[in-house]
């Protein structure tokens, strides 16, 4: 593995928080982990908190300057079209320019997914990036795609799916040989509906450590590593995780008055992302990771660090590799 020593540009006005927590995440990783970032936004905004930092600190960085930030629930396209000098736009641009080798994000996602698409392109026979990654505290090492980004899929997608989480699982959790499942109705093989009893059908042929059908039920007991589905199940699965975690975490505050237990229910629900505070985007030919819009200055630090581990890790090209072989494996 060839040490990185590129550099990555950070959204710096992504997020819930925007430069009050990119801008000391990036100067963390700068000064802790040694990992060269760019600052991507509002130049008035971003040197008002550079300039809490003595000048030794602050010189080091370099800012490149954006117009404008694109919202949480805007259309990704309307944006790109209406916005190109938005922030997230202008941090892939930088990836595509060869300034900087990977991008980070803590904005909204569908247009992070949308920059990273159109800008970099995706692998071949591939329609569009999917975004997955650990969603459930209580299974905080298995990952789940589709998460959204594709709600329409053919076997072939899901496929294509289980060979890229293969590979995530491998990257981000160390797993020698990951446990690999289709998200069904039941557990026993023919449970499901055409897709699921097509995609089982072809994964049977993969060489992958494919297991067969787990129940919603199941995702809770980390029973496997790697859980496809079709992005509309998946970001239903999602929502109504994450929403059951806070009405959950809610009452028993309400109840109880006992913010530490209501906190450590919702995680538990809920992914814990701190370690690794962002994902990759799947099936794009670059480098770009999604963090949550809540994220913190830690949160983003790991999410940084996610984006070198990627690049030293050859992503793109793992991806590609386990992509052609599973094709090749279970093709008709």
């Amino acid at each position: 593995m060839e040490k990185f020593n590129g550099v990555i540009a950070l959204d710096a006005m992504g997020g819930d928080y925007g430069p009050d927590v990119t801008v000391p995440a990036a100067i963390k990783a700068i000064t802790e982990l040694g990992i060269k970032v760019v600052l991507v936004g509002d130049e008035n905004e971003i040197n008002t908190e550079l300039k809490k930092y003595p000048k030794e600190i602050s010189e080091k960085m370099k800012i490149i300057p954006s117009e404008g930030i694109v919202m949480e629930g805007e259309s990704p396209v309307n944006a790109y079209r209406n916005k190109p000098k938005a922030s997230v736009f202008i941090s892939a641009g930088l990836v595509k320019k060869g300034i900087a080798q990977g991008f980070v994000s803590m904005g909204s996602s569908g247009a992070t997914l949308a920059a990273a698409t159109i800008l970099f392109g995706t692998i071949e026979g591939i329609e569009r990036g999917s975004i997955g990654g650990p969603v459930i505290g209580y299974s905080p090492e298995m990952i789940l795609l589709d998460l959204g980004s594709n709600v329409d899929t053919k076997p072939t997608q899901l496929v294509d799916f289980a060979a890229i989480g293969d590979q995530v699982s491998k990257l981000m959790f160390n797993k020698d040989n990951p446990k690999v499942a289709l998200l069904s109705v039941g557990s026993e093989k023919g449970k499901g509906n055409m897709l699921i009893k097509d995609s089982y059908e072809l994964l049977s042929k993969s060489s992958l450590n494919f297991v067969g059908n787990i129940e919603p039920e199941d995702l809770f007991e980390q029973k496997v590593d790697v859980v496809i589905c079709d992005g509309f199940v998946g970001n239903i699965l999602l929502k109504i995780t994450e929403g059951l975690g806070k009405k959950i975490s809610n009452e028993i505050l309400e109840k109880t008055g006992n913010d530490e237990l209501a906190k450590e229910i919702y995680n538990k629900t809920n992914i814990v992302s701190e370690s690794y505070g962002g994902g990759p985007i799947f099936g794009i030919k670059g480098i770009g990771i999604i963090g949550h819009g809540a994220s913190k200055v830690d949160t983003i630090v790991s999410a940084i660090n996610t984006a070198k581990i990627t690049i030293e890790n050859n992503w793109v090209e793992k991806q590609i590799e386990a992509i052609n072989k599973i094709r090749s494996e279970t093709k008709e």
